[in-house]
């Protein structure tokens, strides 16, 4: 069967999401002319992470954030389970056979890739597409590649972008410390953030 629809899958906390989450989603479609953007913000993480705001205030700010991008949509499927939001059980609940499927790590989450719950499996039903988190040519992702996937290196593509270093932790940092946090997120999110007191 011929999978015609090449669907990216962007997975993470959106902790909160950001103009460089859009950024990426955005030029993924662009560069590997994909039809959709699905993000899936995680429900319960297999990780801890610090000062997570609750899962379902996160994924109704990422639903308000793409309501008007017709390439984009959000997926409440990890929000939804009371299990652990292993990567592999999202991916297999969008493996239907019929799309392409694309998943879209950040170069930092990447390196801990190994650690993930069935990598391997996860390569072998979807691409990844790296986005470029740091300075450099990629040099110490491909280095990780070839000491962990080999295997899959064609499978494994990079987005390499302009993407201006704004993260979920600086945006908590910067609210920590009383500064503004304009125009790093959209205007919506930044006055739901401070009416209510996030990440304070």
């Amino acid at each position: 069967m011929k999978k015609t629809n090449k669907i990216g899958l962007f997975g993470g906390a959106f902790n909160p999401i950001h103009y460089g989450h859009l950024f990426v989603a955005k030029e993924s479609i662009k560069t590997f002319n994909l039809n959709k953007i699905i993000f899936v913000p995680t429900g319960n993480p297999v990780f801890e992470k610090k000062e997570l705001l609750n899962k379902q205030i996160r994924a109704n700010f990422v639903k308000t954030v793409i309501s008007n991008e017709k390439n984009f949509d959000v997926s409440f499927f990890e929000i939804e389970r009371e299990a652990p939001s292993f990567f592999i059980d999202t991916l297999q609940h969008f493996n239907n056979g019929k799309d392409m499927l694309f998943t879209i790590l950040g170069e930092d989450t990447f390196m801990q890739f190994h650690k993930w719950k069935l990598p391997e499996e996860i390569l072998e039903n979807s691409y990844l597409i790296i986005a470029k988190r740091y300075e450099g040519n990629f040099a110490g992702t491909k280095n990780y590649i070839k000491e962990y996937f080999t295997k899959y290196k064609e499978k494994i593509l990079f987005l390499p972008h302009p993407l201006f270093p704004i993260s979920s932790t600086l945006i908590r940092e910067r609210i920590k410390k009383g500064k503004h946090i304009s125009y790093l997120l959209p205007e919506s999110i930044e006055k739901e953030i401070i009416k209510n007191g996030y990440y304070r």
